[in-house]
């Protein structure tokens, strides 16, 4: 019987173990490795807070690509008034993946076995030639398996730079968003630094909030900007064939034929068959989302270098039009913009230094200028997750490295990888039993960890994974008993 381990709880790690469910044709062990004790959710979808919603409609969150609307007719078993462009709350997305899992534990045909493992994965060794690996646990436990899936999501992100030690060690400063007590906060007087703009950092808004926090709230980013916000109507999708070629592997002209397209209400800078079809724009967010069929082939084109600027340049302007608000959550961001309670700050964090009465932040504005001064009770970091491996705290990443068993790619984005999935050792060489997925795959594939994305990569490297196996066929399970419900 070969055994694949999955190490991670969250979407993609959820997804790969149901798909392998649903994909087995031969006698397979499948174990399931998660820290924390709430599997299936990963940080996005563990939140119990009503505030947070997805920020994708209802009608585009099927954990399965063959059934599109597989979610939004499980929600609708909960709320018959949802519609394919309603944003839900996050944990009934959380819910919705235990049922998944649940769905597909409860069908297991008698060759596949599931195992949980709560526990947290801090090395990987291989053994026999390199074909089987030894993974080991915080407990002292250990796996052996044949394949091992890497589907460890984002890294907790890591000291941002004008935090020092000292402040770092201030109970006034919030290290982890996902862990900052919003109730203690918010009657702690004074106000509050967010450090990102981001999603995350929108969280943490609506947080404080719905705590009834009053004082100022002040979001400090090296751009200064919040993520646009979804319209509460869809818009009609632009009837695509292929994008212009000379677009691809030139992101100076692709950045320029994007903004071009957004100004002028036209496909013509984009897509050969524009001119036929004649359609018009009616809001920019057209522009970006007819893109998102071709993001990953222009990613691929760009060589290295043009990666990297555009992680440096253009990837802020790009997540604020890309990664949008439920409209709900942006009237009421804009609405304490309006107010004044909510202020952007667009500048860099130079040091923190901590008073009797304070944390005062000393801000060095975007595009220079006189440096700025924030007096606040608190500041909590909310700038997202740490991509690099060689970058991240994570015991596992860094064994991982030392070991030789994975190389960080050129961009420093995730792991280098073949298009299946494979991992790259740092000799270049395809790892006999290393795979991996989502977030890890960035700097490779680009797009990689929004739900239409994910889920296909799950369903494709189980069925890479699978095909592996040596073991004898048998006759594959019924689809429909693992998707039921």
């Amino acid at each position: 019987m070969s055994t694949v381990a999955i190490i991670g709880g969250g979407f993609a790690g959820t997804l790969t173990a149901v798909n392998l469910m649903y994909q087995a044709h031969c006698s397979l062990r499948i174990v399931h490795i998660e820290s924390s004790e709430k599997r299936n959710c990963g940080v996005a979808f563990r939140t119990q807070s009503p505030h947070h919603l997805l920020n994708v409609p209802a009608g585009r969150m099927s954990a399965f690509p063959d059934d599109p609307l597989h979610f939004l007719k499980w929600a609708r078993s909960r709320d018959n008034k949802l519609s394919e462009s309603s944003f839900v709350p996050r944990n009934l997305y959380g819910e919705y993946l235990d049922g998944v899992l649940e769905a597909g534990i409860n069908s297991l045909p008698p060759f596949v076995s599931y195992e949980a493992l709560n526990g947290e994965a801090i090395s990987i060794k291989l053994i026999q030639d390199d074909s089987k690996a030894v993974i080991k646990l915080a407990d002292g436990n250990v796996v052996v398996a044949d394949k091992v899936v890497l589907a460890t999501g984002n890294f907790k992100a890591g000291r941002p730079s004008g935090i020092s030690q000292t402040i770092a060690s201030s109970e006034h400063y919030f290290s982890d968003a996902w862990s900052a007590d919003c109730d203690r906060i918010a009657t702690t007087g004074g106000d509050i630094m967010i450090i990102g703009a981001g999603l995350t950092a929108v969280d943490k808004i609506m947080d404080l909030e719905a705590c009834g926090f009053k004082g100022n709230i002040h979001a400090v980013s090296r751009h200064g900007l919040l993520p646009a916000s979804h319209l509460k109507t869809s818009l009609p999708t632009f009837a695509q064939t292929e994008l212009r070629c000379e677009l691809y592997s030139d992101l100076n002209l692709l950045f320029k034929s994007v903004k071009n397209a957004i100004r002028s209400g036209s496909y013509k800078d984009l897509f050969d068959n524009a001119s036929t079809i004649n359609m018009e724009v009616s809001d920019w967010r057209q522009i970006i989302d007819s893109l998102r069929p071709h993001s990953q082939s222009l990613w691929a084109a760009l060589s290295d270098t043009q990666k990297s600027r555009f992680y440096r340049h253009l990837k802020a302007y790009w997540d604020v039009h890309r990664h949008r608000m439920a409209p709900e959550i942006g009237k009421r961001i804009a609405a304490l913009q309006a107010s004044g309670q909510l202020q952007t700050v667009a500048g860099r964090l130079y040091s923190v230094q901590e008073t009797a009465e304070a944390l005062v932040a000393t801000i060095v504005p975007r595009g220079g200028g006189q440096p700025k001064q924030l007096k606040v009770g608190s500041i909590i970091n909310c700038t997202g997750f740490e991509l690099n491996f060689e970058k991240t705290e994570s015991a596992l990443a860094q064994s991982l490295l030392a070991r030789g068993l994975v190389k960080a790619h050129p961009t420093k984005i995730g792991l280098s990888i073949l298009n299946d999935g494979n991992v790259l050792d740092s000799n270049d060489r395809p790892s006999k039993v290393l795979y991996t997925l989502g977030a890890p795959t960035i700097g490779a594939r680009g797009e990689s960890i929004a739900v239409p994305e994910l889920r296909t990569q799950a369903k494709e490297l189980a069925a890479t994974l699978l095909s592996l196996t040596n073991e004898e066929l048998l006759p594959a399970l019924n689809a429909q008993q693992l998707v039921a419900n």
